[in-house]
């Protein structure tokens, strides 16, 4: 039996999978310092460590423009403000 793809970034991305067994809960604030806890793969966690919230998600901004379905719409709202705010920095 295969296991679904936990990750909120690899699955908005289309993979059926993950590679890893292991997810860290990551918490993202919007602009009213709501939290929303998402799971995320190492990879991703130690991305979003890394470089912070804004650039970490200024680019994964293409999950808004592939996206069809999707059960996360708190992290995609917190995702669309942050490139709506910040779309000179992606070009």
């Amino acid at each position: 039996m295969q296991q679904i793809c936990k990750c909120v970034i690899c699955r908005h991305y289309g993979y059926e999978q993950d590679k890893s067994s292991d997810y860290d809960r990551a918490s993202l604030f919007n602009e009213n310092a709501k939290e929303v806890v998402i799971k995320l793969c190492k990879v991703h966690a130690i991305e979003l460590f890394k470089i912070g919230q804004k650039k970490f998600l200024l680019n994964h901004y293409k999950i808004l423009v592939d996206i069809v379905d999707s059960d996360d719409l708190n992290f995609l709202e917190i995702l669309e403000e942050t490139v709506k705010k910040n779309i000179n920095s992606l070009y």
